[in-house]
């Protein structure tokens, strides 16, 4: 099993007094964090509150980048799965949706407030039924991504992942009720986001890289006696 830690992350968010619309729609945020060493960030948020002061509507959404360019190409990845180390500050049932980051350059760039809006919700790299839940305790915990989150690393080379809350954010529903949904992660050395996979060389299975009963004859079906050397060695 193979892992990589991730190389960017952060949180967007936005806290405004018009509407959930509005809120949920803005080009731009006005809160911001990039690569937190924390042990206690609030990535994943979605809050509402009315009162004698007027209302208020907040979202926050995480984005998580993965240099995979060793990756790319001459390996089949599978069992892919995105991990974090939560914290027990979250509240409420936080639901989320994992989506297409369009953030983070090639995974080396920080964030801005204006990656707010930097993701694209119609692709989508794991369930998007309701039934992730980001976990409110000390444990280290994971999501499973599909086949699409593989393809963004064979086509470009990169993983870059954006956190809804899903409930409201990624399903468009606003709250009439008072709402405090969040979820936070450690980011501290060693906690840190990141990904865990198998990664199995083109043109070899299982048996040929773990066999240590007979020597393998072949590579890619031309037999071994048909090398003759390889930077001039035989």
């Amino acid at each position: 099993m193979a892992t990589k830690t991730v190389d960017k992350w952060g949180m967007v968010g936005y806290s405004g007094t018009t509407s959930f619309a509005n809120t949920r729609g803005q080009a731009s945020g006005n809160t911001l964090s990039n690569n937190g060493t924390g042990t206690n960030q609030r990535y994943i948020y979605a809050y509402y509150a009315s009162g004698g002061k007027g209302s208020e509507w907040t979202l926050n959404r995480g984005f998580f980048a993965f240099d995979m360019t060793t990756y790319q190409t001459g390996y089949t990845i599978s069992d892919l799965k995105f991990y974090y180390k939560p914290t027990s500050s979250g509240s409420g049932t936080c639901k989320v949706a994992i989506v297409k980051s369009t953030a983070q350059g090639d995974a080396d760039t920080n964030l801005t407030t204006a990656d707010y809006d930097s993701f694209d919700d119609s692709v989508t790299y794991a369930a998007t039924d309701g039934s992730l839940v980001w976990q409110d305790s000390t444990t280290l915990s994971y999501f499973d991504l599909n086949s699409t989150a593989v393809s963004a690393i064979t086509s470009t080379g990169y993983l870059k992942l954006c956190i809804l809350e899903w409930t409201h954010d990624y399903s468009d529903n606003s709250p009439f009720a008072a709402t405090n949904i969040s979820g936070f992660g450690n980011g501290s050395i060693g906690n840190r986001f990141y990904l865990s996979f198998t990664a199995t060389l083109t043109g070899w299975s299982a048996g040929d890289i773990n066999s240590t009963t007979s020597p393998q004859e072949t590579l890619n079906s031309v037999a071994y006696t048909s090398f003759v050397g390889v930077n001039g060695l035989q």
